[in-house]
């Protein structure tokens, strides 16, 4: 089961036949059972898209980060061990990942009759650059990003609050995915056609 497919059936919604409050009470429910197993099969090292078709030319990477100790790292670092990465090993990795960060913010897209918000767009973005052993650019700065929606009950905060986290842990495993999808991509095409590298200004 892929994140993709998880976030396709997230953004479901129940139109018809339900009372408005009976209906935003299911699809929050059904929400939290598919988030919860999405965070549950990436905790059991769910293994990456496209990762199990073709081979990834990545076998050792460096990671440094403007937060060393942030939870973003940790996540980063445990996904590419459970792909069989060696990740900052002993004498250094021939590339390094340096992330930047990471941005999320929320916004409103919905209000109720009672001019109270009823659905919220999170979004979360998370900035990255690559380097070779020399230090020499391979990926300039980049950033991706992923939004959900979500309902927010006002009758029940700590139920929103748990799916807007669960949302957000989600977001951050599919831009995971996505940026070791970009390094390989990158990686296999400076091998096959090398090209003139830009320094780093730092």
């Amino acid at each position: 089961m892929y994140l993709t497919s998880c976030s396709i059936l997230l953004s479901n919604r129940v139109r018809s036949g339900e009372d408005g409050q009976f209906a935003t009470g299911l699809s929050r429910l059904r929400n939290l059972i598919l988030i919860a197993l999405v965070s549950a099969l990436a905790g059991c090292g769910f293994q990456l898209r496209g990762s199990a078709d073709s081979a990834t030319v990545l076998t050792a990477l460096d990671v440094s980060a403007t937060q060393t100790y942030g939870e973003l790292v940790t996540n980063v670092e445990r996904t590419l061990t459970q792909q069989g990465i060696a990740v900052n090993p002993k004498g250094g990795a021939d590339y390094r990942l340096h992330l930047l960060g990471e941005r999320a913010t929320r916004r409103s897209v919905s209000t109720t009759n009672q001019v109270s918000v009823a659905e919220y767009v999170l979004l979360l973005a998370i900035d990255f650059q690559l380097f070779d052993r020399a230090g020499d650019q391979l990926l300039p700065l980049t950033t991706i990003s992923a939004e959900r929606i979500y309902s927010f009950d006002r009758g029940s905060f700590v139920g929103s609050s748990e799916e807007e986290a669960l949302l957000g842990r989600e977001m951050q495993a599919d831009i995971i995915q996505q940026i070791f999808q970009r390094l390989d991509a990158t990686l296999k095409d400076t091998l096959a056609t090398p090209t003139d590298r830009v320094s780093p200004t730092q």
